[in-house]
């Protein structure tokens, strides 16, 4: 509806050929259609969302599949190249963990690219597309009686939706490709570089099995990368599909297993036809110079990339251009522009809570200079982070001065409710001309931070660190505890089999609290409910960020060996009771 307002499309852009709603129109949106029930026109488009009304086209899926798709539906970055860095998947000993959590990313694809799921995706789009239709009727009406031009938001459904798609596949394949070339630069350095005992054998020693291993690892992810990071749009109502590249067709269908065929055989015959031509250029020139087995290993690698770059544009055009900004961030800096014309706030950011106090002023102070330098640390590998970091703010409120107390979440959530309902009644006083202020910023509304007894020791102690080197050290670092203002424990989780044991709290890592935790909430991809899957397994059940399963495993493995330690410690001290 913002498109169709006026703003840009996911991409930044905006044709300027495509006309806009008036923001008088915007009533026809929302009200019901002549000879139909009362629901209105945006009524219905909701409900074919995902609703408790129209269900029948959602499937069951993995939280860690759907919590991941939740990101890059939004276009946020799977894992920021600093978070890449913090967790050490750039080095050799995590590659197997690197790698898993590129491979999620192709899940996520998989999955969209399931006929089950193509179909539900396209039926919703077109049942979307026919409530448009319903308005573009009144739209007519209207603009003819007015004399002015007439215009089709159902025409501009399709534009921005694949537009949404492009925005969504572009970042998803240009982060995935960028860590596989990363990770595979000094593999191939390395075949230069090792000297084999085996030279003159013609058989690879173990450290030269272990890199062409992992090179092939590599180039299985980014083919499937290629071929799999994209949503068909066929049967999309109002779409035009671009000219297809040069391949042969096959490697163009909606199918996925058919169009992964096709496109791993055409590398196949691509990298041949290549090999072969280089070796006929080397024997016309002579025959080629000496090679240790290092390098004729890296040379054939470097003619399999050659060919696969050759397919890569052929499939998927030209990708070398640099990736847009976050799509929240493009939205958040929209708002924020609107707000300097109006005069009012234009910091954004997150309510955040002292809930302890027994340290003193110089022990807090210091606490404090860590946590805002761990959580302000954050960007690096998210484009447009350095746009809208100035204006996210925390703003912090001492319990103790409002009789706080660090157990009473109750309480804390009742002043946090209370303090942004009067600060919509302070901001509509003002627009009235009361010379009451408002908040120096805006509140996000679907959570705050506190800092409770645990938060302050995750920073200034070694209690929550890592218990094994099996861990990642960083996966172990500071948290903050987020708290869900609007949760009712009474009621519980409104998806208990999805979110066990979710309370309406979890912890996050400090340097999460931007780029990871807001960016979902502002843009409501997840609330925290969706992302307690992922920290509950934690050790400290701690969210930070996506997971992988082998960090998982390793999590799980270390829970039972802590419970089972709990366990047989009381079964001992029963004994020495006589209980």
């Amino acid at each position: 509806m913002a498109f169709a307002l006026g703003q840009p499309l996911p991409d930044g852009t905006r044709p300027s050929s495509i006309g806009s709603l008036t923001p008088g129109e915007v009533s026809f949106i929302q009200s019901s259609p002549p000879g139909s029930d009362t629901k209105t026109i945006i009524d219905h488009v909701m409900s074919r969302i995902g609703s408790t009304e129209d269900g029948g086209r959602l499937c069951i899926v993995g939280k860690n599949i759907q919590s991941l798709k939740s990101r890059l539906w939004e276009g946020i970055t799977p894992m920021s190249d600093q978070r890449w860095q913090e967790k050490g998947l750039h080095l050799d000993e995590n590659f197997a963990l690197a790698c898993q959590q590129l491979s999620g990313v192709l899940a996520v694809f998989e999955y969209l690219n399931q006929q089950q799921v193509r179909d539900n995706l396209r039926e919703t789009f077109n049942l979307i597309h026919e409530h448009w239709q319903t308005l573009d009727a009144q739209l007519a009406q209207r603009r003819a009686q007015a004399g002015e031009d007439p215009i089709s938001v159902a025409d501009l459904w399709p534009i921005y939706m694949a537009s949404h798609y492009k925005m969504m596949t572009q970042h998803a394949h240009h982060w995935v490709t960028k860590h596989v070339n990363a990770l595979r630069a000094p593999m191939m350095q390395g075949l230069l570089d090792h000297q084999s005992p085996n030279e003159g054998t013609g058989v690879p020693d173990a450290t030269q099995w272990k890199l062409m291993d992992g090179l092939h690892v590599l180039l299985e992810i980014s083919v499937r990368a290629d071929y799999c990071i994209m949503i068909p749009m066929e049967g999309y109502k109002g779409y035009k599909a671009p000219p297809r590249g040069s391949g042969p067709a096959e490697m163009y269908v909606a199918d996925l297993a058919q169009r992964g065929k096709a496109y791993s055989q055409r590398v196949k015959a691509l990298s041949h036809q290549i090999m072969f031509e280089k070796a006929m250029f080397g024997n016309l020139g002579g025959g080629r110079p000496t090679q240790t087995s290092g390098e004729s290993w890296r040379e054939s690698a470097m003619e399999q990339l050659e060919a696969q770059d050759k397919i890569r544009q052929e499939l998927r055009g030209d990708s070398s251009g640099s990736i847009p900004q976050e799509h929240w961030i493009t939205e958040s800096l929209a708002l924020i522009r609107l707000a300097e014309k109006d005069n009012t706030p234009t910091d954004r950011g997150l309510a955040i809570y002292r809930l302890t106090h027994e340290q003193s002023d110089s022990e807090w102070n210091e606490f404090v200079q860590k946590l805002e330098a761990h959580i302000s640390n954050w960007g690096q590998g998210q484009p447009g982070s350095d746009t809208i970091k100035p204006q996210l703010k925390l703003h912090w409120i001492d319990g103790k001065e409002h009789g706080l107390a660090e157990g009473d979440i109750e309480a804390v959530k009742k002043h946090f409710n209370e303090l942004v309902d009067s600060d919509k009644e302070n901001a509509n006083d003002s627009e009235s001309g009361s010379d009451e202020s408002t908040l120096p910023l805006t509140l996000q509304q679907s959570a705050f931070l506190a800092v409770d007894s645990a938060s302050f020791a995750s920073y200034t102690t070694d209690t929550y660190e890592a218990t094994t080197s099996e861990f990642l050290p960083s996966d172990f670092a500071g948290f903050v505890l987020a708290v869900d203002p609007s949760f009712d424990p009474k009621e519980g989780p409104s998806r208990p089999d999805e979110s066990p044991g979710f309370n309406g709290q979890m912890r996050v890592l400090g340097s999460l609290v931007w780029g990871d935790l807001y960016a979902l909430l502002v843009s409501q991809s997840a609330a925290l409910e969706d992302l307690w899957p992922l920290a509950r397994h934690h050790p400290n059940q701690v969210y930070v960020g996506p997971t992988a399963p082998l960090e998982v495993h390793k999590w799980l493995s270390q829970n039972a060996i802590r419970w089972n330690f709990l366990r047989e410690t009381l079964q001992y001290a029963k004994r020495k009771l006589g209980w």
